[in-house]
């Protein structure tokens, strides 16, 4: 069994980023990092998906807040996956807490394609009953996180 316990952000899919980030910085006073937009290859049924995804997260922690919107028919469509939608968990062994959670029932929904063929970067798992996601990010990308928390580019 996987033992996730260092969560790092709640995950919400939203209609349009930038209206989410104002409503929410009004509302309750978070700030935010940056906006980015990434064009990724995700693996999804050991297929390559090319799509992209405009995110931001907030400031104010120590779980921070993230706001993401993506393309029609993506898994940041707001149509089909709007609200809140993920826990993100740092792991520093992504493929083995993968299978372990798999072992535990849950369904692997997709993760970053990495170059030679597998999964890299991060994954998203459903746990059979729960219906919110998993996001489970490898510590080897903290590094682009503390760049871009740091007020420069992620990646």
């Amino acid at each position: 069994m996987a033992l996730i316990t260092d969560p790092f952000h709640t995950g919400i899919v939203v209609a349009d980023v930038e209206e989410a980030m104002a409503e929410i910085s009004a509302a309750t006073g978070l700030t935010w990092h940056s906006l980015q937009s990434l064009d990724l290859d995700l693996l999804i049924d050991g297929e390559v998906v090319s799509t992209s995804v405009r995110f931001s997260y907030t400031v104010d922690g120590p779980v921070q807040l993230e706001v993401a919107d993506g393309p029609k028919g993506s898994f940041w469509d707001a149509d089909l996956y709007g609200g809140l939608n993920h826990m993100g968990y740092w792991t520093d062994n992504l493929l083995a807490d993968i299978e372990s959670l798999q072992a535990g029932g849950c369904e692997l929904i997709y993760g970053g394609a990495g170059e030679g063929g597998g999964l890299e970067g991060f994954a998203f798992l459903v746990p059979p009953a729960a219906g919110m996601r998993i996001e489970l990010i490898d510590v080897a990308m903290r590094p682009a996180f503390d760049r871009w928390f740091a007020g420069g580019e992620f990646g």
